[in-house]
């Protein structure tokens, strides 16, 4: 019998390569392989697999890679979070913080059905997350992105920096086209303080609803704002872009409680609550 230690030879010259039997090191059976040459350091015989062994071995090392792979994206995109706001933590924001739990069920059905959509196809998705200041919109904003954002394009910034403020009006059309264009996850934080003029931050928003429309992939965007509501919405970013954006960006609020101080909105909570479900007003 054979042993790992001792394998037997068996020589066949095969168009003059020279084969011996080397067992497997996951089942001890013999595998024929090409003999090395004499004084040639032995140590691969360690490493040999017979077919069976060497085909699970292979799954696994394809799932190594992709598990690599999505740590890698998922280690990138935490780089750019950070790059966003150092000290926030909203890498760790997840959708299971949102208080209110209909915002929370609507940005889970923002996700899988971005994750379920034809990746050629023109799925168009969004969230206008709305409320007063320090309830944790922007919080929320990244709980969505962070989940979809991870081995696709991902864009996220402020409002100025998202419509390149730093870009001339007469080259605005064409400077938001490129940076839109080819982005799966957006995320726009802040709508509403932008210092270009009316007329050129109006231009700027029409470029990127534009851009995003013509996509022949699959786009989210999610945005926060102080603004209350479409109406406000329309007047800040025009009309043109509104009616696009509106269509597929539902308004939602993620609570009414201001997280920095604990201090409740007691009108917004109300009006919250007029407009949600019964189970919802318990929150």
């Amino acid at each position: 019998m054979s042993t790992p230690n001792s394998p037997r030879r068996i020589f066949a010259v095969l168009g003059q390569v020279t084969t011996i039997e080397v067992p497997c090191r996951d089942c001890g059976a013999l595998v024929a392989r090409p003999a090395q040459l004499p004084g040639r350091p032995e140590g691969w015989r360690d490493a040999v697999r017979c077919r069976v062994h060497a085909a699970a071995a292979g799954v696994d090392a394809a799932s190594a890679r992709a598990a690599s792979a999505r740590d890698r994206d998922r280690q990138t995109w935490f780089d750019t979070v950070r790059a966003f706001d150092a000290v926030a933590g909203y890498e760790h924001a997840s959708v299971d913080e949102i208080d209110s739990t209909k915002t929370a069920a609507a940005c889970r059905r923002l996700i899988d059905t971005h994750t379920a959509a034809d990746p050629h196809g023109g799925h168009r998705g969004g969230i206008a997350l709305i409320g007063p200041t320090g309830i944790g919109k922007t919080r929320a904003m990244f709980s969505v992105v962070n989940a979809l954002a991870p081995g696709r394009r991902a864009l996220v910034g402020s409002e100025d920096t998202i419509l390149a403020v730093d870009v001339p009006p007469w080259e605005l059309t064409a400077a938001i086209t490129a940076r839109i264009t080819g982005v799966e996850v957006l995320g726009i934080d802040d709508v509403g303080v932008s210092l270009r003029r009316p007329d050129e931050r109006m231009l700027a928003w029409k470029a990127l609803a534009d851009a995003v429309a013509r996509a022949t992939h699959p786009v989210t965007v999610v945005i926060t704002t102080n603004l209350q509501g479409w109406t406000a919405l329309t007047g800040w970013v025009g009309a043109q872009a509104a009616s696009r954006l509106s269509g597929w960006m539902p308004l939602a609020s993620p609570g009414w409680t201001d997280r920095r101080t604990g201090r409740t909105h007691e009108q917004w909570r109300n009006d919250l609550l007029a407009a949600q479900r019964p189970e919802e007003r318990n929150r």
